[in-house]
């Protein structure tokens, strides 16, 4: 079963183009629609079985203005004909350019520079959510777009499992949520994320962009037995690249989350380190 364009034309309106983008997740699925000459991304939430998710999305983009993050353009509900029911849908401006993944598979590896300006970029972006107190808690390559193919114009996407810090938490501790190999150790202890546990994340994002590899996953779908150890062993960076890129790293991927620098300090460093 799937949405098809008659759904989105119903709830949407007449598009002069609707075409289904990625492959349909455990959540929904997601369609390219243009109307007006204007490319959007339509979000169709198929799975409810956590309401509360979904609306926690919409409120946190919508508080976001930024180039570094998606905006987003209206939210409402859409009829699947397919199975009867009424889906929440939410609309955001269209990203051409694919995520961190896919041009580390079409380009390769970028160059310093390129690296160090898609790191400025995107703690620009990560300091502009932590600054309305929310937190991503699953920020990895697939959930950082590059507008149009530019290492230097990264785009955060994906705010489903971020929770707000002003509001009360959805979510019942101890409870393990996101992408495991981009997982901080208290994210794997099952404790409560903050803003610097998008900080480690965007470590090993950043260890894995320089490499071409992950710095330590082997693989597994789920944290294997010894993920603890090796956390604990540091996230490498090649030796090729700048020792202010290492630098970098190791600060803001430490095990310990109270020596991890916020992304406004981040940023501070690297702008001081790596000129």
């Amino acid at each position: 079963m799937a949405v098809t364009r008659e759904d989105i034309e119903n709830a949407l309106g007449p598009c002069e183009d609707a075409q289904p983008i990625g492959s349909r997740g455990g959540s929904g699925e997601c369609w390219k629609v243009v109307q007006g000459g204007k490319a959007m991304a339509c979000k169709v939430v198929r799975n409810m079985s956590e309401p509360e998710r979904f609306q926690r999305e919409v409120t946190a983009m919508t508080r976001i203005q930024s180039p570094r993050v998606v905006s987003v353009v209206s939210h409402g509900d859409m009829a699947t004909a397919d199975d009867g029911r009424t889906n929440p849908y939410l609309l955001s401006e269209f990203l051409d350019g694919g995520d961190v993944r896919q041009n580390l598979a079409a380009q390769g590896t970028p160059s310093d520079p390129d690296l160090r300006a898609f790191l400025a970029e995107t703690l620009v972006g990560l300091e502009t959510l932590h600054a309305n107190d929310i937190v991503h808690r699953d920020l990895k390559p697939e959930n950082i777009v590059l507008r149009n193919g530019a290492w230097t114009d990264p785009v955060i996407i994906d705010l489903g499992l971020s929770r707000l810090l002003d509001a009360s938490s959805l979510t019942v501790y101890p409870w393990t949520g996101g992408t495991w190999p981009y997982m901080a150790p208290e994210q794997l202890r099952a404790e409560r994320a903050t803003d610097r546990t998008d900080m480690w994340a965007l470590a090993v994002v950043a260890a894995e962009i320089a490499a071409g590899t992950h710095p330590f996953w082997r693989g597994e779908p789920n944290p294997p037995a010894d993920w603890d150890s090796r956390l604990r062993g540091g996230i490498a960076v090649p030796g090729t690249r700048p020792a202010a890129l290492r630098d970098f790293v190791d600060r803001t991927g430490d095990y310990a989350g109270y020596r991890r620098p916020t992304a406004a300090a981040a940023l501070e460093l690297l702008n001081t380190a790596w000129p």
